[in-house]
């Protein structure tokens, strides 16, 4: 058996040089050149859009967004875990356990996506990557309706223009109304956002644990939904959440900056480093360079964008480069990106399983095609043979 990487044809790192591929391809030659929707087609077909491709796929992802109704039972599921105390991941999961096959059907029936060769397990999957922003605000919102109202329970229409129209937005201009309430100001906004979003969507391989999850979930051959609520299941603060708490640290320095940003952030910087404390979104457990960081931080430059947290940013860079030799990774760059445009700390998070989401679909479709548990009687026996159990 062959794999175009370790143990998966979809996507993997390379350590020499420190590299991701998605397809055959350098992560970072799709970032600044695909769209996100034109990222997600690739990933799943292993080849380009064409235009009128991408336009159908957009609009049904789009469609998927929007699909759900204020009656829908996944709101009141959400709305009953919130209440209990859960977290946003937990109320997610618990969202995506709801079965969708009305909603899905009403929703394939307005794009044929066959034209365009994703058959219907594609289209199921795809359905879930259009949806998960849609329960992502509703998990988000309700948690903080909840913390800042002290009631249990919540009105979703008084989640004032969260409901967002989907006419005449695309895509990814509908996931960033949902986080900011607001359409894009100009073409630099957009542009970084999907820039943003596509450097997370993939290039891991089942490596990361939110793929791996959802790969071991399809080998029992669960539900498409069940086995995404899998891979929901390992965002943690190592792992997905990261973001989020860069994002929260950024903010945090910004509010102690009353002048010399540098000084302050440098201050801070100082005393974390002598309590021990981590600085979330640096270092990396694989590579020493996050690849994705120097393309990225390039694009800001193009596009001149500038605020107080890409400043802040750059200088966190700077100083545990040279204090503790060490780089930033993707979610720092991401948090500093995600503050700039107005996004809250808890989106961190959920923007970063919004982009996932589309590798889980890849990575289960692969896995689907694989005998239960993920491989043969007489593969599983050659692999386990050397490994007695209770023998001396």
């Amino acid at each position: 058996m062959e794999y175009r990487y370790h143990g998966t044809d979809i996507d993997g790192p390379t350590l020499n040089p420190e590299e991701l591929y998605v397809r055959n391809r350098n992560l970072n030659d799709l970032i600044g050149n695909l769209t996100f929707t034109g990222a997600i087609y690739h990933l799943l077909m292993g080849k380009e859009a064409t235009p009128s491709q991408e336009q159908l796929l957009d609009r049904y992802l789009t469609s998927a967004l929007s699909s759900l109704t204020d009656e829908d039972t996944a709101i009141e599921v959400i709305k009953t875990v919130v209440a209990s105390g859960a977290t946003y991941s937990q109320a997610i999961i618990a969202g995506l356990m709801v079965d969708k096959t009305k909603s899905f059907e009403q929703t394939i029936a307005l794009v044929d996506l066959e034209a365009i060769g994703l058959d219907r397990n594609n289209q199921i999957g795809l359905y879930y990557v259009g949806l998960i922003p849609s329960l992502m605000v509703i998990a988000l919102e309700s948690i903080q309706w909840v913390q800042e109202n002290k009631e249990k329970f919540f009105d979703y229409q008084k989640i004032d223009g969260k409901r967002v129209l989907t006419e005449g937005k695309d895509y990814i201009e509908s996931i960033f109304t949902l986080c900011t309430n607001r359409n894009f100001s100009n073409s630099t906004e957009r542009k970084i956002f999907n820039d943003i979003m596509v450097s997370l969507h993939a290039g891991w391989g089942f490596l990361a644990p939110s793929v791996m999850l959802p790969r071991v979930a399809t080998s029992t051959r669960v539900p498409m939904h069940q086995a995404i609520a899998a891979g929901f299941t390992a965002a943690g603060p190592s792992h997905v959440g990261a973001c989020e708490k860069a994002m929260e640290f950024f903010t945090a320095v910004h509010k102690q900056c009353s002048g010399d940003i540098e000084a302050v952030t440098i201050e801070i910087l100082e005393d974390r480093l002598a309590k021990k404390e981590k600085i979330h979104g640096f270092g990396h457990p694989m590579f020493k360079v996050d690849s994705r960081n120097p393309r990225l931080r390039s694009i800001i430059s193009e596009i001149d964008m500038r605020s107080d947290f890409i400043q802040i940013y750059d200088i966190t860079a700077e100083f545990l480069k040279e204090k503790r030799g060490i780089h930033p990774n993707i979610d720092s760059i991401s948090a500093a990106v995600f503050l700039s445009l107005g996004m809250r700390p808890p989106y961190g998070t959920g923007l970063f399983l919004c982009s996932r989401t589309s590798a889980m679909v890849a990575h289960i479709l692969e896995q689907k095609d694989k005998p239960p548990f993920g491989a043969t009687s007489e593969e599983i026996r050659k692999w386990f043979g050397p490994f007695a159990v209770g023998v001396k």
